[in-house]
This record gives structure tokens, sequence and C-alpha cells, in this order.
């Protein structure tokens, strides 16, 4: 009964990740969570950066992550930024000229 339980747990994480996964993908209510999450983060969330945590955020604008460096520098050892979108001087996402692709900052990897 005991191994069946853990199969079930299993199950359960994987099941759990894999819908997280892909609520990460391009999803508006993510894009929402994630500025929220990066602006205005509850007590809990600011506790467990404090306690080691590091949050990624994927996708966000230039100018957004900007704000977050100029507005909560403090916590800035808690953040990670990946798939930047470039941004035109109006604010708009950059896209390519030949493939029509939003423009994301190269982090080199």
């Amino acid at each position: 009964m005991k191994q069946r339980n853990q199969w079930l747990f299993a199950g359960l994480i994987c099941t759990i990740c894999i819908i997280d996964t892909d609520t990460l993908l391009g999803d508006s209510d993510t894009d929402e969570w994630q500025t929220r999450r990066l602006m205005h983060p509850t007590q809990a969330e600011v506790q467990s950066e404090r306690e080691g945590r590091i949050e990624i955020y994927h996708g966000l604008t230039d100018r957004q992550v900007g704000q977050a460096m100029d507005q909560h520098f403090a916590r800035i050892q808690s953040m990670m930024f990946t798939g930047i979108v470039v941004t035109d001087p109006k604010g708009q996402p950059k896209k390519d000229s030949e493939t029509g692709k939003v423009v994301t900052e190269d982090d080199g990897c």
C-alpha cells in the first residue's frame, strides 16, 4: 500500500508540473501573475525570498524589468529574468523585420 501511495503522489506532482508548464507558455493570465508577483509581492512571497527563494520571470518587457530594478532593487537577488521582450520607444514589442517574431534579449546561453 505504501508503494502505491508513493506512485500516486509522484503522478500528482508530475501532473501539477505539466499543468504549470502549460500555464507558463504565453498565457496573458501568467503575464498578469508575474507582474503582480514582481511589483506587489505578498508578505509570504517576500518572506520566501528572504529565505532564499528565487523567482524566474519569463517574457516580461525590458520596461517591466527596468521598473522592477528601480523600484525593488533590495529584492534583486531573488529575481531572474529570461526571454526579456525588447520594446520600441512607444513601449510596444519590437518584431524582427524578416521573421515577424517578437525580439527578445540574448541571454548568452
